[in-house]
C-alpha cells in the first residue's frame, strides 16, 4: 500500500509525535497483520486518523508500544515499576489523549461515533498485547463487543450469542473483520477451560451467494473463523449439559463444514502452483496448521474427559509435522535454529504481531497430546522464537506447557529410553509410538493460565480436580517471571 498523504491532524503533530507516527506507517501498521492482511489496517486506521483525534493518538500510543517491544531487551524484566521511561510517559500521554477525545463519542452513541470508538477500541486491544497488559486488553476487547452490539442494534449479549447482521459498507465489515480475530484469539486462549463467553455467529449467508472457492489465501482463513466460532459455541454448551443429540448433530454439521474448507483451500492450492513464493508458502501453511487443529477441536469438543484425545493421535502427529515445516521454512526468515532457553527468551520480545501463528496449535498439542515424543517437540519449538501472537506469548506458553508435562508424567515413565535430547525435525523413532499413554488418572483437565501483573509478573496456573466427589477449579502452581521459578502450591 502506498503511504497515506500526510493530513492535517497529522501535519498539526508535533516532532516527536510525527516520528512515532511514521513508525507506525512504516513498521507498525505491516507487524500487526504479518501474515492475514485486511483493510482495517491498511486503509481504515489510515483514514479515520485523518480526521478523528481519539484514533490518531491511539495509533500514537501504539506505535511506541510498539517500538518499544523491537528495541527494548528487558520486556518481562521485573524492573522497577515506578521508574516511567520516556517512551512508556509518552505512550500514557497518547493514551489519555486518545481517552479525552473518545468521550464526546461515548455522550453521541450514533453510528459514526460507534465506528470511532469500535476503531479506537480494536486499538487499544493492540496497544496493551504489545504491552503485555493482557487483562486490560481482554476488558477493552469485551468493551469492544458490547459496542458493536450497540451499533448493530442488537439485544444485549447475555444470551452469550452476538448474531451479526450483514455489513452494507466496507468501513463496517473491516471492524467486524479486525475485533473478530482478536476475539479468536482470546477465546483460543480460553478454550481449554470453562468460562463466561460471547459467541460472534457470523451474518447468514444465502446459500445462492456462497461462494463455491477462495479467491486467496485471506478469504480461506475468512472461511476457517466461523468454524472456530461455532467450536466455540458447541464446547460451552457441552460444558454445560449433558450431551444430547442436538449437540451431535451440531458437532456433526461442524464437520461437514470442515471438510467443505478443505475442498475450496485445495482448489486454491492447486491454482496457485505458479505463483509460488515463501510467503505464500508460509501462509499457506499456516491454514494446515490451523486446520488440523481445527479437526481436532471437533472431534473434541462435545466431550468433557481427557481420554478423548487419544483418538486423535494421528493427527496431533500431523500437526507437529506441519509445525515444525514451518519452522523448518522460518528458519531462511529468522535464526530460529536453536532452541533457545526460558531465560533468554524472557529478555526479548522483537517479533510480536497481532495474528495468527503457531503458539496456540503448539501448546494445544503440548498440552493434550499424551505422545511423550510429540509434547516435547511442540515445547521445543515454542522455544525457538520468542515473540507474541496478540494474547499468546511464546516465552508464558512454554513455560507453562512444560510445567503442565512435569506435573503430568511425574515418574510415569522412569526407566523409559525417552531419548529428549533429539534435534528438531528428526524423525520420530519407532519405540516413540510405542510407549503406554498416561492414564486418566495423571491427566489434568481444564487447565487454565491466569496471568496477572501489568505487564505479567506472576502465572497462575489452575485445573479442575475431583474433591468430595465434586470437580473444582484448583490453583496447582505458581511462576514467577521475575525470579523465573515455579512453586507448586
Amino acid at each position: 500500500m502506498p503511504a497515506p498523504a500526510l493530513t492535517t491532524l497529522v501535519i498539526s503533530l508535533n516532532a516527536n509525535e510525527k516520528l512515532y507516527f511514521d513508525w507506525f506507517k512504516r513498521r507498525t501498521s505491516t507487524k500487526i497483520t504479518a501474515t492475514f492482511s485486511t483493510g482495517f489496517w491498511t486503509t481504515l486506521v489510515f483514514q479515520a486518523c485523518s480526521s478523528e483525534p481519539a484514533v490518531l493518538h491511539a495509533l500514537l500510543a501504539l506505535s511506541s508500544a510498539h517500538k518499544k517491544g523491537v528495541t527494548d531487551t528487558g520486556i518481562h524484566r521485573n524492573s522497577s515499576k515506578d521508574i516511567i521511561g520516556p517512551q512508556e510517559k509518552f505512550t500514557l500521554q497518547q493514551y489519555v489523549k486518545a481517552i479525552g477525545h473518545l468521550q464526546p463519542h461515548f455522550s453521541a452513541k450514533d453510528r459514526a461515533s460507534c465506528r470511532v470508538a469500535l476503531i479506537t477500541c480494536i486499538v487499544f486491544v493492540c496497544l496493551e498485547f504489545f504491552r503485555g497488559h493482557f487483562a486490560t486488553a481482554q476488558l477493552h476487547l469485551k468493551n469492544g463487543l458490547d459496542i458493536l452490539g450497540q451499533m448493530q442494534g442488537l439485544p444485549d449479549a447475555s444470551s452469550g450469542i452476538l448474531a451479526l447482521k450483514p455489513c452494507r459498507e466496507a468501513t463496517d465489515a473491516w471492524i467486524v473483520e479486525a475485533i473478530s480475530r482478536l476475539h479468536i484469539q482470546v477465546e483460543l486462549f480460553r478454550y481449554l477451560h470453562h468460562h463466561s463467553c460471547i459467541i460472534l455467529q457470523p451474518a447468514p449467508q444465502h446459500q445462492k451467494t456462497q461462494p463455491d472457492h477462495f479467491e486467496d489465501l485471506n478469504d480461506a482463513w475468512k472461511g476457517l473463523e466461523p468454524i472456530y466460532n461455532q467450536i466455540f459455541h458447541l464446547t460451552h454448551r457441552a460444558r454445560q449439559r449433558t450431551i444430547s443429540a442436538t449437540e451431535q448433530t451440531s458437532q456433526q454439521l461442524v464437520k461437514t463444514r470442515l471438510a467443505g474448507w478443505q475442498s475450496k483451500f485445495q482448489q486454491l492450492i492447486e491454482s496457485l502452483q505458479h505463483e509460488k513464493n515463501i510467503y505464500m508458502i508460509k501462509t499457506s501453511q499456516i491454514l494446515r496448521i490451523h486446520y488440523t487443529m481445527v479437526v481436532i477441536m471437533a472431534n473434541t469438543c462435545i466431550h468433557n474427559n481427557e481420554t478423548v484425545y487419544d483418538s486423535c493421535t494421528d493427527d496431533f502427529v500431523l500437526l507437529i509435522r506441519e509445525l515444525t515445516e514451518l519452522w523448518r521454512l522460518s528458519t531462511h526468515d529468522y535464526d530460529l535454529e536453536n532452541e533457545m532457553p526460558l531465560y533468554v527468551m524472557s529478555t526479548c520480545m522483537p517479533r510480536s504481531v497481532i495474528d495468527m501463528g503457531w503458539i496456540a496449535p503448539l501448546y494445544l498439542t503440548a498440552v493434550k497430546c499424551r505422545v511423550h515424543r510429540v509434547r516435547i517437540e511442540a515445547i521445543k519449538l515454542l522455544r525457538t522464537s520468542p515473540h507474541r501472537e496478540g494474547i499468546w506469548d511464546a516465552h508464558i506458553a512454554a513455560c507453562v506447557a512444560k510445567k503442565v508435562v512435569e506435573l503430568e508424567e511425574g515418574d510415569f515413565y522412569k526407566g523409559f529410553d525417552l531419548a529428549d535430547d533429539f534435534a528438531l525435525n528428526t524423525p520420530m523413532r519407532d519405540q516413540d509410538y510405542q510407549l503406554p499413554l498416561l492414564p486418566e488418572s495423571y491427566r489434568m483437565s481444564e487447565v487454565e493460565t491466569e496471568l496477572t501483573g501489568a505487564p505479567t509478573d506472576k502465572i497462575s496456573l489452575y485445573c479442575k480436580r475431583e474433591q468430595e466427589g465434586i470437580n473444582r477449579r484448583v490453583l496447582i502452581s505458581e511462576y514467577n517471571v521475575g525470579e523465573q521459578d515455579w512453586v507448586d502450591i
